[in-house]
């Protein structure tokens, strides 16, 4: 993938980001994940309109199916609902939307997500059995995801298809969903320090 692609990723690095490495190091309590849970459930929730718009209906059916196993996880851990109320996770969604409006968008933004997936999904599945194992959280949802580098794959070759217009709208979903996705994980952690 182009360059520039990976350098916003490394920017952007979700497994660096301290609600990650928390965690990772097993210092969340259960209140704090079920918030996290909670709150990104609505993103999750958004994927598969982002792959519908890129073509990819059967990848987007298996998205929704995938928002259940992530519903699931979720209650598993005490969360009420998914739905956003945090201003930056709400950010992260409209950014999406917005992203969502244009095939070249929707790869973008997706992109910034599914890439660092495989990687934000296995140190998740770790943390949650080294440290969390007692309160039973539901793990399919990252069992899948942990090795799922197909889509990041497609993505990248739908992407290399674009013309130099299209890919540079692409570049700049990618970013701003970048930033948004780690800006959404500073506002759940600053939301629990209150």
């Amino acid at each position: 993938m182009n360059n520039s692609f990976k350098q916003t990723l490394d920017r952007h690095n979700l497994l660096q980001h301290p609600f990650y490495v928390a965690w990772n190091e097993g210092k969340l309590t259960r209140e704090q994940l079920a918030l996290y849970a909670g709150e990104y459930g609505s993103f999750i929730q958004l994927i598969s309109k982002g792959w519908a718009k890129a073509g990819e209906n059967k990848i987007a059916q298996e998205e929704e199916a995938h928002y259940k196993l992530w519903q699931k996880f979720a209650g598993s851990i005490g969360a009420e609902n998914t739905h956003a109320s945090l201003l930056s996770v709400k950010a992260l969604l409209n950014s999406m939307e917005q992203h969502y409006g244009s095939y070249a968008g929707a790869l973008g933004a997706l992109y910034a997500f599914e890439a660092q997936q495989p990687a934000t999904a296995s140190s998740k599945l770790d943390g949650l059995r080294k440290h969390y194992s007692s309160w039973g959280a539901d793990e399919t949802y990252f069992q899948i995801h942990s090795t799922d580098f197909a889509e990041p794959a497609l993505l990248e070759q739908k992407m290399s298809a674009l013309s130099e217009t299209e890919r540079a709208v692409a570049l700049e979903a990618c970013v701003s969903t970048a930033k948004a996705l780690w800006e959404a994980l500073t506002g759940i952690m600053e939301a629990q320090k209150n």
